[in-house]
């Protein structure tokens, strides 16, 4: 899909509470705001090169929209628009193994709570619940960077909703150029990553594509390994 535009270069200043930021554009400090509810504490430092762009409707609390960070590569982290880039895949049949599928609806609502799409599969209908990851270290794309309530019971209502005659999907955004694998993060929220283990081993499938970003254009790229077994735990001193 294409990014709304135009797109401007700026300088990260500092985040203000969850959702708000500061940048600088040709030495003028400006607001923005930060839609990704993650911590991207490996990603805004202060004085690293972001990617904003201007707000759509005028009157708001910012005055700008964070859409990347230029950290070695581009790392998209604009959530607001995951749905979007996924449902714009789906319809060119750009994910592989939901190639066979068509979106029934968005923002389905379930036992707990609403997945982002409902699905109709050759075999029966399907639910598909996007995250984005941002978070990489040596080549492994983390899962979440901050505990989530949300994220568990996104995870548990997917495996119920086996029961119910739905197949179910969990797919993951891979925001960063770096990541050559997938895993939960056990060790920042061992809740989720048990949760979505034990989904997977009743029938969610767990899927991991990247997002490559170049100038205003975002693209599903490959599929990168998921790897969903809590890493080996170090040897006890003798």
């Amino acid at each position: 899909m294409e990014l709304p535009g135009p797109l401007l270069k700026a300088k990260f200043i500092r985040r203000e509470g969850r959702f708000k930021g500061v940048v600088q554009i040709d030495g003028e400090q400006r607001s923005v705001h930060v839609h990704d509810p993650g911590r991207l504490t490996e990603l805004l430092k202060p004085g690293v090169e972001v990617l904003v762009r201007p707000h759509p409707r005028p009157g708001l609390k910012t005055e700008l929209y964070l859409t990347a960070v230029l950290n070695n590569c581009t790392v998209f982290v604009d959530s607001a628009l995951h749905s979007k880039i996924v449902e714009e895949a789906l319809n060119q049949g750009a994910i592989k193994e939901l190639k066979e599928y068509s979106v029934l609806r968005k923002e389905y609502r379930i036992n707990e709570g609403r997945v982002d799409f409902l699905l109709k599969g050759p075999r029966s209908e399907a639910l598909l619940e996007v995250k984005g990851c941002t978070l990489v270290k040596d080549g492994v794309a983390l899962f979440p960077d901050a505990p989530t309530i949300r994220g568990v019971k996104h995870v548990k209502g997917l495996a119920k909703a086996l029961s119910e005659g739905y197949e179910a999907f969990v797919l993951f955004l891979i925001a960063h150029c770096k990541a050559k694998e997938f895993r939960p993060n056990f060790e920042v929220d061992p809740a989720f990553s048990h949760a979505l283990l034990t989904a997977a081993r009743e029938g969610v499938e767990v899927l991991a594509y990247k997002v490559d970003v170049r100038g205003r254009e975002v693209r599903l790229q490959r599929p990168i390994p998921v790897k969903l077994e809590p890493p080996p735990l170090p040897p006890r001193p003798p």
